[in-house]
Formats: C-alpha cells, structure tokens, sequence
C-alpha cells in the first residue's frame, strides 16, 4: 500500500514511487542522472513503506561518514519502544564496508531475484558512479537474488541496530502511562507523550482519533501481573476518542513537543474487561499521525509503536460494584456478539446466553436467557424459547448462543447467596436488583420441589436497578419476575 499524501512533496514522491513500480514490471532498475546533492554518490537507502497504517523503515547512508536508521514501526517488538530517526558516526571500517554494499547495489543483476510483491512496498536506492558520472538507480528489494542478500543486508541491519541502541536521537517519540486512579464509577488514566529527539513533534490530541489503525489509536494494558507468567491479550483502556479531562490545556486541539519536552494527557476511561486487582507492568499501544521538523530520512507521518513500560497498581477489582457491572457488560455484550457459541462448541467464560437463530434468512433472538459456565458444550439439539417480539411465537429449532450479561454470582464459594446485581429472578414487591427487562413468570405446577412455569409475557417491563419490582397479577399471585436482558 502507498502512503498517504498531505502536501506537495509527498504527492511528487507518491508518484516517483509507483513510477518504480511500474517500472519493476520489467523487472529493470530505474535510472536518473543525478542533477542535484540530494544524494551524494556512493549513498544509498534501503526503505519498507508501512503503508496507509503502519510505520515505515529505512536505513541509510550518506556516502561519507553518516549512517541513519528511520523506525516507524515497533508495535511488534519486544526490545524497542517508541519511533524516531537515529544517526551514527561511522567508524573508516564501517565506511569501507558500506561501500561494499553499494558496489552490491550498482552490479547489473541485482534484480534478477523475485518473485515481486508491493504490499508492503519494499525499495533501495543508490547512487552509482558509471564511467566518472554519478547516476540515481532505484529498484525492489522483493527483486535481490539469494545470492546478493548477505552482501546488501548484513552490514546496513548491524548498523541500524547499532544506531537505535547508541546513534544520536533526531527524532524520538516515546509515550508511557503515569497512573491509572479509580474515580467514582470510572478510571482516570494519565498517559505521557516525550520527544527525546531534537527536532520538533507536532500531533492532535488523542480525544480525535477515531480508534481505527488508520485514523489513530491509543490504548493501555495490564501486560502481565507481577509473579505471574500469563501475559493478558486484551487491552484495558482503549483512550483514543475518550473524554479528555484536560482537553481544556490544548486550545487548539494539537500538542507541539519541542526537544525535551513532553505532555500528559488525562482521561476518563473504564477498562474493557476484567481486572483483578494487584501490581501490573503496563503497556500499550499507539497508532497516530505526526508532523517533524524537517520531513525526511525515511520517516512516515504515519506511526506505530509499543510504550515504555510502566509498573501499575490496581487497587481493587473491576468490575465491583453494580454500576460497574453495567457499564462492563454492556462493553462485553458488544464484543461478544460477534462470537456467539454454535451448537457443539464449548462455552468459554460463564455467563447468561440468549438463543440466536436465522429462519429464512431472519435473525430471531429468544426473549429468555440462560445460564451457562465455562466448559459446558452448546446443545446440538432443538431449542424451543419463547422469541423476542414474537407475541408468543417460539423458537423451535437449533441455535446459536450470544453472551448477555452476568450470571448469577455467589457472594462467596459455595454460597447459595447470589451478588444482588447478579440475580436472574425477584420475588415481587422486592427492590429490582439489576437494571433491564423483566416477565412476569406464574408457577403453573403443584411440584414445590420442581414446578412448572409459565410467562405472561404481556407482563415485560423495563425497570432501573432500585426500583420496587411490581406485583404479579394472577389471582395467586404464585410467581416471581425473571430477568431477560438489558
């Protein structure tokens, strides 16, 4: 994928790219005279486009004594954090050595490898001198034959290594999160943004990034629990788009990081699943567009990478209170939705689960929800429920499970006390304890140990969590209400 343009001279070299392209179709390298002291001869530049959401790469060497390695991409490494351009004096050894590499590059059959790709677009260029006179040659690296790999690749990769570990910090931008503080019923999470570099960073604050990997994303996670080796796989704080408590400190909407400097960003947010309380090492993500001092050394605008780790304490459980629990299942409810256990599978988490059905192409939900616990295998049998909205019509056939909400929950193990916003069932005139639809269910059997129910489904109301429970009416008033969803 080719990056996006924003302004002239990234339009003009959009274009000098696909025009590589088109001429890799027959498999020949470009060549221009060079008419300028962009690039000296003897100079080189090996670069990976990250496309339209990723960071690019790019190591590059001036043909004197500069060695620069360009990294917008560390999302997927485990030892590297941050994005920025790093450059390196070279030692006279270094230099004899990349001038190997450009003798690699200038041979007449350093494109007779394959087979091509462009996604994502992968290309050098070098500066040739060709009988006295210096000459721009541009060509795939997907094109390197086998046998030239270790000559081009070896020496530029030891030496961007080198350049992240001990080179001078052009660019460099770092994000790492302060504090996550429980407020009330949400999380105030502090993260920080630090430029180390000594250019210039200008970016939008991340209250306007949509959330999508290419409009800008930011999220922070428990990596792993101190003492535990089971790394989570979800994120905790998903930030991007979230209220920003101190929005009011960017008035126009952007953050300008001269050297040095860095700025804390505030927000309240609520994690997107569970977290048991305790001492965490947090880390994160960050997909986001930046602006640099002097537009260059192979460095997209478009950026992605890891945090700079941070120990974090959660001090209690979430979620843990009623008002919690509805704010994560109604998060959860989203997400599981689009994993709902077919017949024959195995439900993975506790939970209550409404059937799901599609008769003639129609989706049909069932008005009731049931119990399931992690382990249970999803019934291949016919399911027959009363359905949602169907005026008494049932489902009668195989289903699908979509997860709801909460199970009941015992206050402690073994306890036939249930977690008061938990409850499936309340006896009338009670107090509701969980917000949602309630039916009326009417005890239609004599069996005290196992009786018989019907819904009196004209009964369906829609209560808050506090709110008395209504009576039933049925001359015997022998029933109770039966929560069915949110």
């Amino acid at each position: 994928m080719t990056r996006l343009p924003r302004n002239l001279d990234r339009m003009i070299r959009l274009f000098l790219f696909l025009l590589i392209f088109v001429l890799m179709g027959d498999r020949c390298v470009m060549a221009n005279d060079l008419d300028s002291d962009a690039m000296k001869p003897g100079a080189f530049s090996i670069s990976e486009s990250g496309g339209l959401q990723y960071g690019s790469r790019q190591m590059s060497f001036d043909g004197g004594s500069k060695f620069y390695f360009a990294k917008g991409d560390t999302i997927n490494d485990e030892n590297q954090t941050g994005v920025g351009v790093f450059a390196l004096n070279l030692q006279n050894s270094d230099v004899q050595q990349l001038k190997d590499v450009v003798t690699a590059l200038c041979d007449k059959n350093i494109q007779t490898g394959g087979p091509e790709t462009h996604d994502p677009a992968a290309t050098f260029t070098v500066v040739c001198l060709e009988d006295g006179k210096a000459v721009q040659r541009s060509g795939s690296v997907r094109l390197i034959p086998e046998s030239f790999r270790h000559r081009v690749f070896d020496v530029p990769l030891r030496l961007a290594q080198q350049a992240w570990t001990d080179g001078g910090k052009v660019i460099k931008l770092d994000f790492t999160t302060l504090s996550v503080v429980q407020n009330g019923d949400h999380y105030v999470v502090s993260v920080r943004f630090l430029n180390s570099g000594t250019r210039w960073i200008k970016f939008k604050t991340p209250d306007q990034w949509p959330g999508t990997t290419p409009g800008g994303g930011l999220g922070v996670a428990p990596y792993s629990e101190l003492g535990k080796m089971q790394p989570r796989d979800d994120w905790g704080f998903n930030l991007a788009g979230a209220k920003q408590i101190n929005k009011d400190e960017f008035s126009d909407g952007s953050v300008f990081l001269k050297p040095g400097e860095s700025v804390v960003f505030k927000f309240e947010a609520a994690p997107d699943n569970k977290i048991a309380k305790g001492e965490y090492d947090f880390s994160g993500v960050a997909f986001m567009r930046i602006e640099y001092e002097g537009y260059g050394w192979g460095l997209s605008q478009q950026v992605d990478f890891r945090p700079v780790k941070t120990r974090i304490t959660i001090d209690r459980d979430y979620p843990s209170t009623a008002q919690e629990r509805e704010q994560w299942e109604a998060t959860h409810r989203a997400t599981m939705s689009s994993q709902p256990v077919t017949p024959g599978e195995t439900f993975a988490e506790d939970g209550l689960y409404r059937a799901v059905t599609l008769i003639s192409g129609v989706r049909y939900r069932s008005l009731q929800v049931r119990p399931f616990k992690a382990g249970d295998v999803a019934t291949t049998e016919n399911v027959k429920m009363p359905m949602e909205n169907g005026n008494g019509i049932n489902i009668n056939g195989p289903v699908q499970w979509e997860w709801e909400a909460t199970a009941p929950t015992p206050v402690k193990q073994w306890s036939f006390d249930m977690i008061e916003d938990t409850q499936q069932f309340c006896t009338p005139d009670f107090t509701c304890p969980r917000s949602g639809r309630w039916v009326a269910r009417i005890n239609a059997g004599s069996n005290s140990l196992y009786p018989e129910y019907r819904h009196d489904l004209s009964s369906l109301v829609t209560l808050r969590r506090g709110q008395p429970m209504p009576s039933i009416r049925d001359a015997g008033n022998r029933g109770d209400w039966e929560w069915v969803g949110a």
